[in-house]
């Protein structure tokens, strides 16, 4: 019999890419009352995991979601953007499991015309989107023009 290409449901509580030497905790985000995915404190180095969505391993799109920088300098997901296709993600979930997932691709969206369903949209295999701010930072807003966004798929041994 094959191995089913998913896992079941269990809260992410840690995330490592070895290759942009992030080691980070995790906690559940949800929604704010715009429509948009709510973001760990900007001081707090954690990443989010929108809450409403799979969890790393189950089949969909999984969201995280981190800071690039504060005002205090580089946050999580500074070094995001310099990741290659076929680099490791590792998620630790509170069921013991560390489940592996491997870049597929690496896209920059506007964030004024961000393609809600490309990155949100159902797909059927366990994949993981990792979202973070990129482009130019505007003094005047306190906003960046751009989101970079890491599509992985989970890999099973």
């Amino acid at each position: 019999l094959p191995k089913p290409q998913y896992l079941s449901r269990s809260i992410p509580k840690k995330i490592t890419i070895p290759t942009i030497s992030v080691d980070a905790g995790m906690h559940e985000v949800g929604l704010l009352s715009n429509g948009s995915i709510e973001t760990p404190n900007v001081l707090s180095g954690l990443v989010g995991w929108y809450e409403y969505g799979p969890t790393p391993g189950e089949i969909g799109p999984s969201v995280l979601v981190g800071h690039v920088d504060s005002y205090k300098g580089p946050s999580v997901f500074w070094n995001l953007a310099k990741l290659n296709i076929g680099d490791n993600i590792n998620i630790s979930r509170e069921d013991g499991t560390v489940v592996k997932f491997s870049v597929t691709q690496i896209k920059q969206y506007p964030q004024d015309d961000f393609k809600t369903d490309e990155v949100y949209g159902d797909i059927n295999n366990a994949g993981l989107r990792v979202i973070t701010c990129g482009g130019t930072f505007n003094h005047l807003t306190g906003h960046y023009s751009k989101n970079t966004v890491v599509f992985a798929d989970l890999v099973l041994n």
